[in-house]
């Protein structure tokens, strides 16, 4: 089997790399831009999905997308699913409920935000105002949940902080997240991000511009 990472620079494909690092799992890895000003991808990253969806994951020639499908396809199939928690674990369904939370509730409520301010919607406008208590609301429920355990799953570190890392490290670039008003989170980023396979990761996605 042969799995490509294709990589958009500042996306949620990084997450594909530092999991595969993490495994240490063989793969390639093709590299993509971002245009100027727009901040879209570039053309041929677009064709290699009908969506043009980010990430995207070569398997054998075939494509497939969304962030949690490439996670859950590459922890589940790689690495002897040594990151996957299954029906046997007594954290199998913290584990699920977290992996999917970080793309179906957080990251929904974090790019709202991006969004309007992208589209100079005034800070104050109802719409934001109302974005930014829910986000609130959400960091202070994922904070408590960090508080109680080392990992956001429970005990041991899985393919569902890969999910939950990204919301936290990334979008911080384009919109503010109250990370350090939230201690428990501030402390698992440190942690993450102290990972030696994460710094692979960063060391191979930041790549300077061309």
């Amino acid at each position: 089997m042969t799995i490509t990472i294709y990589q958009l620079d500042r996306s949620r494909s990084e997450r594909a790399v530092w999991l595969m690092e993490e495994l240490g799992a063989p793969y390639a890895i093709e590299f993509f831009e971002r245009l100027p000003v727009t901040m879209q991808a570039e053309p041929a990253y677009k064709a290699l999905h009908p969506l043009g969806s980010s990430p995207v994951l070569g398997i054998d020639g075939t494509n497939i997308a969304e962030s949690g499908a490439v996670i859950e396809y590459l922890a589940t199939t790689q690495g002897g699913g040594a990151l996957a928690l299954g029906p046997d674990s007594p954290d199998y369904a913290e584990y699920l409920y977290w992996f999917h939370f970080a793309e179906s509730t957080l990251m929904p409520a974090l790019v709202s935000e991006i969004m309007a301010g992208f589209s100079g919607i005034a800070a104050d406008h109802p719409l934001r105002r109302h974005s930014r208590q829910r986000i609130g609301q959400l960091l202070a429920f994922t904070d408590a949940r960090l508080a109680s355990v080392p990992f956001i799953a429970g005990e041991g570190f899985t393919a569902a902080d890969v999910m939950m890392t990204f919301p936290f490290t990334m979008t911080r670039q384009f919109v503010p997240v109250d990370v350090e008003g939230h201690p428990a989170i501030a402390a698992y980023v440190e942690r993450m991000e102290a990972r030696p396979a994460y710094q692979r990761c960063r060391a191979i996605v930041d790549r300077p511009a061309p």
